[in-house]
């Protein structure tokens, strides 16, 4: 077969999970919530490859995390801007022309009330959830081992503090996220939170 000659959905049927593949898929997205479920695997994307390189990133901020992040995902032909005001500086922000936007608020895990901050952020000042704009995730960077522990305990003190949220789709080992439901504030609808734990512990003993 000439390359050339290949059609997009014949090079999706092969490609399609790789990165050229994944620029064609967000450019032909058919809905918000393909939309969505492309950035989620872009941005697994990214988290692995922050793992993968954990040791030069292990003095870098929240801010300077977060921007490799916007940069992967703008590199994948996804628009992404760190630190946009959305009724406040919203570490991650995703959108699209068809009226699509996620939001990211990313911590370094240093205390359960950092996270509750973050939490709090999208929940009372970003998000609205409106059609299209109904998703969010708290990014947890987390470098001191065990992340796993540490995010059953979020989510353990998540739902202690906010009875009203509600389990969506438990941890599930070795995917390290959860996800929960809460009505917002502003708009009483629906907004949806993916709460993800990136391990970034760089330790060696030899």
């Amino acid at each position: 077969m000439n390359p050339k000659d290949i059609s997009v959905a014949e090079y999706l049927k092969f490609f399609g999970n790789r990165p050229g593949g994944i620029v064609l898929r967000w450019q032909f997205a058919g809905d918000h919530g393909e939309r969505l479920s492309i950035l989620e695997e872009a941005l697994d994307r990214c988290y692995s490859r922050l793992v993968d390189t954990r040791g030069l990133n292990e003095d870098r901020s929240e801010d300077e995390l977060s921007m490799q992040i916007a940069n992967m995902l703008s590199a994948s032909g996804i628009s992404a801007r760190h630190d946009r005001h959305i009724n406040g500086h919203c570490d991650i922000v995703v959108d699209a022309e068809d009226g699509f936007m996620w939001l990211g608020e990313a911590k370094i895990h240093s205390d359960y009330n950092w996270l509750a901050d973050g939490f709090l952020q999208l929940s009372t000042r970003y998000g609205t959830a409106m059609d299209g704009r109904d998703h969010g995730e708290l990014i947890i960077y987390h470098r001191t081992g065990n992340s796993l522990n540490v995010l059953t305990t979020w989510r353990d003190r998540l739902f202690a503090n906010h009875p009203e949220a509600k389990l969506s789709f438990d941890i599930a080992q070795p995917k390290l996220f959860f996800r929960t439901i809460h009505k917002c504030p502003n708009s009483g609808c629906d907004f949806h939170v993916r709460h993800t734990i990136i391990p970034l512990m760089h330790a060696p003993e030899k």
